[in-house]
């Protein structure tokens, strides 16, 4: 007598592919329902029945596009039921992992099990198509960066104010309402303060999801929303992260984006003692980044500037710095 299937779970393939963590971390649903179907066979059906409260007819509309997935107890769900790793959607690591041999690498981007400073992608989540690689364009939703510009003023105590820009433009077919962010800091003096920035021909909110010391999920939301073939900058601040042992910063990249810049300015510095720039590659290979980056120190203070040019979803840039702080 044949035996019924075991429940569906992601296949380690999967989980490896590069496509499948990007849109993971976009929770981008419909992709993932895609990729599930094509490299793993898995129907609507076995897809939707390990999952409390997911039914094969909303698989199927969010596949459409018709529906999409916001609810955060429905992702975590998801992740439980299908043996999805946390840090693919930006969650802690789920109670099931510490039990389960590790198929494939679990730490991502914003993982809390690493120990510097950390900005992970910028994403909407809550919309069904994907905004990276190809999906970008074609996409009823989708956003491309034509500029993504981060300042980081360090006092000399090691206090960060960070400044965000992001210049979008809606490639999609339907309008964009949100912008979901994650902050993670090593060392804080308490919960990440995070505030919008003005924004020509648009309001910009932050709403908070979750806060913990050291890490902050927020969303930006956008009024009016962002239309099909409309532009707007996007920006918002940071205080109460800090630099104390480790110098660096990691910038995943989500969504394509033409133009990158990443400065530093760390008051009560000396001199530079050593600096070095890595673009990261989706498929995980690692490039010199230092055609684009240049310092300059100016008393007490250096400054640091990294550009890149023409980024695609699923890339990271990591810049590292160590100074002399004896200022004698």
């Amino acid at each position: 007598m044949a035996q019924p299937a075991p429940p569906y779970a992601v296949s380690p393939e999967l989980l490896a592919r590069a496509e499948f963590r990007a849109a993971c971390e976009a929770r981008d649903f419909q992709t993932i329902f895609r990729l599930m179907r094509k490299y793993d066979g898995a129907s609507q059906d076995r897809v939707s029945s390990p999952v409390p409260g997911l039914t094969q007819s909303r698989v199927s509309r969010v596949m459409s596009g018709e529906s999409r997935i916001a609810s955060l107890t429905l992702v975590e769900r998801i992740a439980d039921a299908l043996r999805i790793p946390g840090a693919y959607f930006l969650l802690a690591p789920r109670p099931w992992e510490n039990d389960d041999p590790p198929t494939t690498p679990a730490v991502g981007p914003g993982s809390p099990s690493r120990t510097a400073p950390i900005e992970s992608v910028s994403r909407l989540p809550t919309q069904p198509a994907g905004e990276g690689g190809a999906a970008a364009t074609s996409g009823a939703y989708g956003a491309r960066e034509t500029r993504m510009a981060i300042t980081i003023d360090i006092a000399a105590d090691g206090a960060a104010h960070l400044t965000y820009e992001h210049e979008l433009v809606n490639v999609g077919s339907l309008p964009i309402t949100r912008l979901a962010r994650e902050l993670w800091f090593k060392h804080t003096d308490g919960i990440l303060d995070i505030q919008p920035q003005p924004s020509p021909n648009h309001n910009v909110i932050i709403q908070r999801v979750h806060d913990i010391p050291g890490m902050s999920k927020f969303a930006c939301q956008i009024f009016p929303a962002l239309q099909p073939g409309e532009s707007a900058t996007v920006g918002y601040t940071c205080d109460q992260g800090r630099f104390v042992d480790e110098l660096y910063w990691r910038q995943s990249i989500t969504r394509p984006t033409d133009t990158f810049t990443l400065t530093v300015c760390q008051a009560g510095i000396r001199r530079l003692v050593g600096c070095n720039a890595i673009e990261e590659r989706a498929d995980g290979m690692e490039m010199s980044a230092l055609d684009g980056l240049s310092w300059r120190t100016d008393a007490d203070r250096v400054v640091i500037d990294l550009t890149r040019k023409h980024l695609t979803a699923g890339q990271a840039v990591t810049l590292r710095w160590d100074a002399d702080r004896d200022l004698a």
